[in-house]
């Protein structure tokens, strides 16, 4: 009996899948900013920030849905201000940058008017698109959350320069 027809069929179908895994990044899509809305723990990739907010329609799908999801906005501060700031306020409260003892350690704290608003994750937007997200621990009985940043740290450093920009945004998520 001649096997050559289910060879080449099994053949074929080996190529096929090979050439379908072929090493290229997935695209962004509306699947994966919800899920790096809704997960406190996924975050984007330089290259899918990239692709976010080079497509105008992704990057409006972004803004409706970062809307929709979340529990307080953080807004830039006035147009006139320079430089970096170590406070801010928002509605629905506060948050402050508070150097430690210990070098190149800082702590980020988070007060929040109401207690029932349990967010477990913010996100800060720099004013050129850049994302800095983060998990939040749950907040002690004065509705407080605190972050330990480390400067030495990249992500930390960029989430900081972020917090200290005036013009940068963010938004509190469930």
């Amino acid at each position: 009996m001649d096997d050559t027809i289910p060879r080449a069929d099994r053949l074929y179908a080996a190529r096929a899948a090979l050439a379908e895994c072929d090493g290229t990044p997935q695209r962004l899509g509306i699947a994966e900013i919800v899920q790096f809305l809704r997960d406190p723990g996924r975050t984007l990739s330089a290259d899918e920030q990239r692709s976010l907010f080079a497509d105008r329609r992704l990057r409006d799908d972004y803004r409706r849905l970062k809307a929709q999801l979340a529990t307080i906005e953080l807004p830039a501060l006035a147009a006139a201000s320079t430089g970096t700031v170590d406070s801010r306020r928002f509605a629905g409260g506060t948050l402050t940058i508070h150097p430690s003892r210990i070098p190149d350690q800082v702590y980020i704290v988070l007060r929040l008017t109401s207690r029932d608003t349990a967010p477990r994750s913010i996100v800060l937007e720099g004013s050129t698109g850049e994302l800095a997200k983060r998990s939040l621990p749950a907040a002690d009985l004065q509705g407080e959350i605190m972050m330990v940043l480390d400067r030495k740290n990249i992500a930390d450093g960029v989430f900081l320069r972020l917090a200290s920009d005036p013009m940068s945004t963010g938004y509190l998520l469930p």
